[in-house]
């Protein structure tokens, strides 16, 4: 999803990138819809069965984006791409570049390490766009709050308190339950149905025991994690 800058803020933003390069641009306001761009030397970070995501190097704020594929894209994490003819849309306000639109290609020219991103949910939460299409790290601490339709769940940070969405895109829901905690979450931060989501990686996290050691807490606030 495209943010909407003002002028003077994304001046500065672009002076303090020293990552900038057509995925920033694209994120950033630099480019207009439908536009036809190519990417150079970007990482491949999560796959699905039709498209990919990917990142500049030096990954970081506003340096990913989902690329559509309309079907099995032909790569795997960690692969270096090149992108031509790539159109960029915004699926229901999901920034991607389409390749099928213009008979967009994709060319794996090489091989590196996935970005590793680790974050609080507080500092993604505080500008989500800046994160869409990224894998990243949340580092908190979290309990299941709810279970939803469509293998969605909710989650609620033992840091902050606040609730992140989850989805099943990688990641088997089904042995979840509510009230399972675990330490950190790593996967595909995105868009869809009007709120951001974190798709968790097929590893991404790890079921473990609730207990903190030392720690008291009375049965009200307890209850509260739930609400």
């Amino acid at each position: 999803m495209k943010k909407l800058l003002m002028s003077a803020m994304l001046l500065v933003l672009v002076a303090g990138a020293a990552q900038a390069g057509v995925l920033y641009d694209l994120n950033t306001g630099v480019y207009t819809e439908l536009d036809v761009v190519d990417v150079t030397g970007a990482v491949v970070t999560a796959v699905r069965y039709n498209g990919f995501s990917c990142t500049e190097l030096p990954a970081g704020p506003y340096t990913a984006v989902w690329v559509y594929t309309g079907g099995a894209p032909g790569v795997v994490e960690g692969d270096v791409v090149d992108l031509a003819n790539a159109t960029y849309k915004e699926y229901y306000e999901l920034t991607e570049l389409d390749l099928p639109t213009n008979s967009g290609t994709v060319t794996v020219t090489g091989t590196a390490t996935v970005p590793s991103l680790p974050m609080t949910l507080a500092a993604v939460q505080a500008d989500n766009e800046a994160w869409e299409s990224h894998v990243i790290t949340i580092t908190d601490g979290f309990a299941v709050s709810e279970l939803l339709s469509y293998g969605n769940w909710n989650a609620i940070s033992q840091d902050s308190g606040l609730v992140l969405l989850h989805d099943d895109y990688f990641f088997d829901e089904s042995i979840l339950a509510v009230g399972d905690c675990y330490q950190g979450v790593t996967g595909m931060y995105t868009y869809a149905y009007d709120a951001y989501t974190m798709e968790p990686l097929v590893d991404g996290l790890t079921i473990v025991d609730c207990t903190v050691d030392g720690e008291d807490m009375s049965f009200g606030a307890v209850k509260a994690l739930y609400r």
